[in-house]
Parts: C-alpha cells; sequence; structure tokens
C-alpha cells in the first residue's frame, strides 16, 4: 500500500526529530574538558576597555592564532586551543599594546591569566606592518582555497579565468557550465551566500568579474548539514576584498591588455569603519573584445546514405561587465549588530558572425548554406540582504536574513540564411528571429542559531525557506513578404513557481583532544510547477528528502591527520533548462530545453589523508538520474540536430587529489596539485542503453619567484586529459601564463605585467563517437588566443590598525562553522 506524500513528509520530519534528540543526549553525556584561555583587559582605573583588540599568539613566531573584540567588561576568552605555548596582546587606539608572558597550554587545561592593564599614550603609534605571505592554493579539511590576490598571473584576469586554472576545476563554455571533481552541479556563493541565479548566467558573470576584485575562492566539496542540500558538486564561494581597517581605506586596480582585441578593465574598493558603524562598497567593469572561431562536423547515416555536415564559424564579440555592490553593518549594542547590503551586476555579450554550413551527400557538394547572425544577451541583476545578529553569550547566537533576489534575462537573435546549391547557384533566403525574455525573483527567509552544549558538543540548527518564481518569453518568427511572423510550434510563454522549506540540526563534537566529530541532518521538502497558458502543469511535484552528513576527524599526531565524510545531496534541474529556450546554430541544429528532467540525488564518501603541507584524498561518488549538459540527438531522415539537457540512469566517480606544496629555498616556492577521475556514465540514448568509462587526470602548478628590487615573477599551468561528459568527450586541454609584478617603493602601488594562454593551447574539443547509434560528432572551439595585460593597483587610507568586529552575516556565519581551525 502507497503511504501518502503528506504521511511521508511526517514521517521524515519524525526521523529528525529523534537524529536531533539522540544527538542533544549524547552530546550531554560527552563531557571531556575542551582548553581555554580567558583573561580581563582593563585600563589604569580598572574600567573594562569596549572594543580593544585581543590576539592569542605563538610564541615562537607571534603568528597570529585568534582575535577578537571586546565587549563592554573586558572579559576575553579563546576556546579550544591546541597543545604549545602562547602569548596574549592588547591594543587600543590611544594606548600601548601590552603582552602577557608566555604560557603553555596542555590538553584540557583551563588557562587564567593575570590582568592586562593598557596604559594611554599621548604619542601617536607608529606604523605596525604584518607580512603574512599566503600561498595561491591552500588546502583545508573541507575545502580548497585559491588565494587571488596573492596570485600574479591572476592580474587582468577574470574570475573565471582563475576558476578554470584550479584543480580539479572545468568549464564548459560552450555550454556555459562548471564542473568540480568530474561532477556537475556546482553551486556559486558569493561572500557566502548563495547566488541563486542559472549557471549560465553565473557564468556569463564570471566571465566579466575582474579577479583584481577577488580576495579568495573556495572550493567547497563536502558541504556540512548548514549548507543547502542542493548541488552535486558541491559549492565554490568567491570571497570580495573587503577591508578590516578603521579609518577610511581601499584600493584601485586598472587593466590594458590585447588579445584577439582590446582588454581593459578596472576596479575600486572603498571601506570606512568608525565606531558602531562599518560602510564597505565596491565597483568595477571590464570589456573584452574577442573573435572566437567554432568548427563543427556531424556524420549522418540513412540507409545507404551518409550525410556530412561541415560547420565554420567566425565570431566577433564584445563582452561588457559592470558589477556593484554597497554595504552597511551598524552595531546596536555589544552583544547586536544589524547589517544590510545591496549588490547588482551587469553582462551584455553582443556578437555577430559569419557561419558556412557545407552539406554533403556521399561525399558530393549538396548544398551550401551562408548564415549572418546578430546575437544580444543581455543579463541583469540586483539584490538586497537585510540580516541581524544577536550573541545572546559568548557562546551562544542567532542570525536572521532576508533577501530579496531579482534577474532579467533578454536575448535577442537575428539570422539571415542564404541557400546555394552545389554548383554554387543562388537558390533563397529566409530571414528568422528568435527572442527570449526572462525574469526571474527569489525570496529567501532564513534563521540559524548556534550554542554550545556542555564543554565539549556545540550544536547548529535553522530553518530557511525559499520562494522562487519566473516567466520564459520565447519566440521564433519568419520574415514573410515583408512582415514578421511568429510560429506558435516554436513560442510559447512558461511560468515557473518553485517553493522550497529547510530545516537542520548539526553538532560538532569534540570527543578527546585529538578527535573530533561533525554530524548532521537536513531535510528539505520542494513544490515545483511549471506550465503554459494552453498546457498547465508540465512539471508539478512535491517531494521531501533527508540529507544526513557525518565528518570524523582523528589527529594522530602533530604530522598527520585523517579525516572521513559522507555527504548526500540533491541538484534539480536549473530553470532555464526547464522551461524551454531556443537557439538555432544553424537551419539544421537547435539548442533548447527539457521541462521533463528530474532532481538528481547524489551520495560521497571521501577519506582524507594529510601529512604536514601535502594532502591526499580520495572519494566516490553516485549520482542517481545525472543531469548532463546539452547532448546531441540526430533525426536521421531530416538531418537536424536538436541539443538538449538530460537525466543518465546514473554517473559514478572516483576521485584521488593530492596536494602538495614545496618551498625550493628562500626564494623559489611551487604548488603542485594533481586531480586523477575514474568515470562511469550509464544512460538511455534512443531507446537504448549506453555505458561509457573514461579516467582522466587534472595537473596545476604554480611556480613563485621572488627577485631582488621589489621584482617577483609567477609561472602557473594546468592540464587537463581526455573528459567524458555524459555522451561525450573532450580532448586534452591546458594553458601556461607567466606574470611579472614590480611592487613600487614608499607604497607607490605594483604593475603586473601578465601573459597569459602563452601557448594557445586552450581550445576545447568535444566528440561523440558512437557509430552504432548514428551518432557522430565532432567539435572545435577556440573562445580566446593568446593575450597579454598591464595592470596597475594601488592602496590607500589607513592601514596601521585593525578592528575586526565581532559579527558575521547569516551566510558568513554558515562559512565559518565548517573551517578548520
Amino acid at each position: 500500500m502507497q503511504v501518502s506524500a503528506c504521511h511521508k513528509q511526517k514521517r521524515a520530519l519524525g526521523y529528525m526529530l529523534v537524529f536531533t534528540i539522540s544527538f542533544f543526549m549524547l552530546g550531554k553525556t560527552i563531557c571531556q574538558a575542551q582548553s581555554r584561555v580567558h583573561g580581563k583587559v582593563v585600563d589604569k582605573n580598572d574600567h573594562g576597555i569596549a572594543n580593544a583588540n585581543v590576539l592569542l599568539l605563538r610564541s615562537t613566531d607571534s603568528s597570529l592564532v585568534k582575535g577578537l573584540v571586546l565587549p563592554a567588561s573586558g572579559e576575553y576568552q579563546f576556546e579550544n586551543i591546541a597543545e604549545g605555548r602562547y602569548l596574549v596582546m592588547s591594543t587600543f587606539t590611544g594606548f600601548k599594546q601590552v603582552y602577557t608572558p608566555s604560557f603553555t597550554i596542555n590538553g584540557g587545561q583551563q588557562v587564567r591569566l593575570e590582568k592586562l592593564i593598557l596604559a594611554e599614550t599621548a604619542v601617536q603609534l607608529g606604523a605596525v606592518t604584518v607580512t603574512s605571505r599566503k600561498p595561491v592554493f591552500e588546502q583545508k579539511i573541507d575545502r580548497l582555497v585559491i588565494n587571488v590576490e596573492n596570485s600574479i598571473t591572476a592580474a587582468g584576469n577574470t574570475a573565471l579565468d582563475v576558476l578554470e586554472r584550479s584543480p580539479g576545476v572545468t568549464v564548459d563554455r560552450q555550454n556555459n557550465a562548471v564542473s568540480m571533481n568530474g561532477k556537475d552541479g556546482v553551486v556559486l556563493m558569493m561572500n557566502g551566500k548563495i547566488s541563486y541565479m542559472p549557471v549560465a548566467a553565473a557564468v556569463q558573470m564570471l566571465a566579466g568579474m575582474n579577479a583584481g576584485n577577488i580576495e579568495k575562492i573556495e572550493l567547497i566539496t563536502t558541504p556540512p548539514a548548514n549548507f543547502d542540500a542542493e548541488g552535486n558538486a558541491g559549492y565554490i564561494n568567491i570571497i570580495l576584498k573587503n577591508s578590516e581597517n578603521y579609518g577610511t581605506n581601499g584600493s584601485y586596480s586598472a587593466t590594458l591588455g590585447y588579445g584577439q582585441g582590446v582588454v581593459d578593465a578596472a576596479t575600486v574598493v572603498l571601506n570606512h569603519r568608525s565606531g558602531k558603524i562599518n560602510v564597505f562598497g565596491d565597483l568595477s567593469f571590464s570589456e573584452v573584445r574577442t573573435t572566437p572561431y567554432i568548427y563543427s562536423y556531424r556524420e549522418i547515416s540513412n540507409g545507404d546514405e551518409i550525410t556530412k555536415i561541415f560547420a565554420n564559424t567566425d565570431r566577433h564579440a564584445t563582452v561588457t561587465n559592470g558589477n556593484g555592490r554597497v554595504g552597511l553593518d551598524y552595531q546596536l549594542s555589544s552583544r547586536t549588530v544589524l547589517g544590510g547590503l545591496l549588490t547588482g551586476y551587469y553582462n551584455k555579450y553582443a556578437m555577430n558572425a559569419l557561419n558556412t554550413n557545407t552539406i554533403t551527400t556521399d561525399d558530393q557538394l549538396d548544398t551550401l548554406i551562408s548564415i549572418r547572425n546578430n546575437e544580444k544577451n543581455r543579463w541583469k541583476n540586483y539584490s538586497g540582504n537585510i540580516n541581524l545578529q544577536h550573541n545572546f553569550t559568548k557562546d551562544e547566537k542567532l542570525t536572521l536574513n532576508l533577501d530579496y533576489i531579482r534577474y532579467s534575462n533578454n536575448q535577442p537573435v537575428e539570422y539571415f540564411n542564404s541557400y546555394y546549391d552545389g554548383a554554387g547557384n543562388f537558390l533563397f533566403e529566409e530571414d528568422t528571429r528568435s527572442g527570449k525574455l526572462t525574469p526571474i525573483t527569489l525570496w529567501v527567509a532564513a534563521a540559524d542559531y548556534a550554542t554550545t552544549l556542555g564543554k565539549n558538543v556545540q550544536l547548529e540548527a535553522g530553518l530557511k525557506g525559499t520562494k522562487s518564481t519566473f516567466t520564459n518569453d520565447i519566440s521564433f518568427e519568419r520574415l514573410q513578404q515583408n512582415t514578421w511572423t511568429k510560429d506558435p510550434t516554436a513560442s510559447a510563454l512558461y511560468s515557473l513557481d518553485e517553493k522550497y522549506g529547510a530545516a537542520y540540526a548539526s553538532f560538532n563534537i569534540t570527543v578527546d583532544k585529538k578527535t573530533t566529530i561533525k554530524a548532521g541532518l537536513r531535510y528539505e521538502y520542494t513544490t515545483s510547477n511549471l506550465g503554459t497558458v494552453e498546457v498547465k502543469d508540465i512539471v508539478d511535484r512535491k517531494y521531501g528528502n533527508l540529507f544526513p552528513t557525518l565528518f570524523i576527524s582523528r589527529k594522530i599526531n602533530e604530522d598527520n591527520t585523517v579525516n572521513v565524510s559522507y555527504t548526500r545531496r540533491i541538484t534539480r534541474p536549473p530553470f532555464n533548462a526547464l522551461a524551454p529556450f531556443t537557439y538555432y546554430g544553424s537551419p539544421n541544429t537547435l539548442i533548447t530545453g527539457n521541462p521533463s528532467l528530474q532532481p538528481a540525488i547524489s551520495n560521497m564518501v571521501k577519506v582524507d589523508y594529510t601529512f604536514k603541507k601535502f594532502l591526499f584524498s580520495l572519494s566516490f561518488t553516485q549520482d542517481d538520474d545525472a543531469i548532463t549538459n546539452f547532448q546531441p540527438h540526430i533525426d536521421s531522415v531530416t538531418n537536424f540536430l536538436v541539443l538538449y539537457p538530460e537525466n543518465l540512469v546514473n554517473a559514478r566517480v572516483i576521485a584521488l587529489v593530492v596536494s602538495a606544496p614545496v618551498d625550493v629555498n628562500k626564494w623559489w616556492s611551487m604548488q603542485w596539485n594533481l586531480t586523477a577521475l575514474g568515470r562511469q556514465t550509464n544512460g538511455i540514448y534512443q531507446g537504448e542503453s549506453v555505458r561509457l568509462q573514461h579516467g582522466n587526470l587534472n595537473i596545476n602548478t604554480v611556480q613563485k619567484f621572488k627577485l631582488p628590487k621589489g621584482f617577483s615573477v609567477e609561472a602557473s599551468a594546468f592540464y587537463q586529459s581526455r573528459n567524458l561528459n555524459g555522451i561525450s568527450v573532450t580532448k586534452p586541454f591546458g594553458t601556461l601564463d607567466i606574470g611579472i609584478k614590480k611592487t613600487l617603493p614608499r607604497n607607490k602601488g605594483s604593475f603586473v605585467l601578465n601573459g597569459a594562454n602563452l601557448l594557445k593551447t586552450l581550445v576545447f574539443r568535444p566528440e561523440t563517437n558512437l557509430p552504432e547509434l548514428n551518432l557522430r560528432t565532432r567539435t572545435y572551439l577556440r573562445f580566446f588566443g593568446r593575450t597579454v595585460k598591464l595592470t596597475y593597483t594601488r592602496t590607500f587610507g589607513n592601514d596601521k590598525l585593525k578592528g575586526k568586529r565581532n559579527r558575521d552575516t547569516g551566510a558568513e556565519d554558515e562559512k565559518g562553522r565548517v573551517q578548520t581551525q
């Protein structure tokens, strides 16, 4: 007997309640002590000093371990401190900085330090410069961090360029898609907040975003329960620059270069922090002119007759991109912070192309088609966020977030087709045009709560609701007797209404000084409805899912650590894939969507082993109903090719990741990252079962050289071997970039001369070779060539004292909770 959806939902919520209560009881029974350091900072009158800075430093090299800003009481406390020798330093504007004597922490020890007394000084503090050289790549327990601002070869490039050169990341510019460790379903985050934009729009935005505005990029492959379950491959979190210095400060940069056309970009970042107020913002602009080239071939058998279609496309494109944001944080009290953020971007892709299609039958020239088409693809976005964080105690806080997000896409394309016979005689002309108008609106509300249960268990719980609505107005028209006539078979107005709610509970448990456990459970319930005016309920789904997560970390000794994790995730079909659009690459090639797409569920097991700075990671993932990018389908009678996304039966991926930083000497350091994948896809094509198995290798390296007189050189390269994408295989590709940096004296900024794609090897060559299914295609795509750019960057304003406010937005809080100290 079948159980109703309502009963299933109740049963799932019951499971989650039992899970939460069980872990709560477990947390109360595990009471191993944690290492803790606490004390007080006062003035000469024994009064606490609000907003003073307190830093926990290693006594061996004074390196920063943790820091915080004091409440009005002057009391401070550091928890979960590893064994070792430390000291505490405190400083505040107008006072002399003071230090405690060094002390030793042993496992489970509670240390109460003597009061630190800050003495006023009438002398202006001199500049204190702390230099910290982060590596380009930092591997952590659940993510790989790419420190973009420390990369010379990233200067003048875009965010998409940086991603494309990142370990385990594959960018499919043809289909505007991104995959990680061989898996699709990547979710984009900006400063810890999900962007919710369609993947195609996100790729276009990243293609225009100046890397000079980015601090770092985090590749999060095993998200915990407090992250949305969306995204089989995990999250890509882009952290924009935001200064924590008091006063007014910022930076600006300008880039000018040439590749297949002129490349220019500019970025400015501003920050003002004073008292209870922090105002920040940035604005960036870029324009890139390129001449992409595309060649494709396909072969179709119809009985004894073989048709071959050769297509050449020469494009002239200009990509214009603008990004901006402005934010305000106001500290209502020592425990409460109210924040607001407004963001927006504009991306315009303008292209005109000359396409030549040559069609042969049994190797005899049959038809020539000359196609001139003009395309504009404009994406606009604006969004607003209001967030409130209240700290009930030092161990208990509540964060509230409300977001409104609006996207709009306008993509008109004109096609002017001229037909000739095999002898070159003119036959006829056909003028057509297509249009696509897509507004997308989202409301997101979230509440996150964190507290400590006893001395060794932390609880995180939350609720979230999301409402998405969008319309997709597509049209296709033909010019007939000087009048544009709409083709109703290729035109429609689609409407989508999607809602999902989520609840999660997660526990961080310190079993002993060497073992920690993070376990959580998330439940999401989704309703989704897609239809047109003529056809209702094309898609009408209601489903709930449980998503457990488990992380276990065991520190064997100072040099060796083992981590084991399990996660379950979901990938919902993208909006633009569910509501079909029509894009004609040629008169006999159509790219469209697929309303019958089903959500995909993935299960992943991962083991990490770290030895000093070296990482070895092995994972296995199975995606059921995996969503793959545009796959070819050929009608052998009409020679018509249709490409659309579809579900596979499943996809299995085994991934091995090795990360190895090496310091050769004082002036030469290197980072090597290797990702080896074994992939198997099982699908149905035209009623036939298809199984493809393939292995591929991704190698990424960065070589950094520090030279005299303020010069430094960086060379970065990556190689991607043959890669499986659905039923298509992409041939090897890679690139080599070299950058030279000159730091100017007396804080006059720096110049970077950057050469990208120097060997002109960044070429995409997907192909499909399944003759038993009458499917043979081959494509060559060169989106850009060798490019040389010069970038000038300079910081300005107060950078002498840092005063990081002890608050987070809700999304930044989620990000911080999964970082390993």
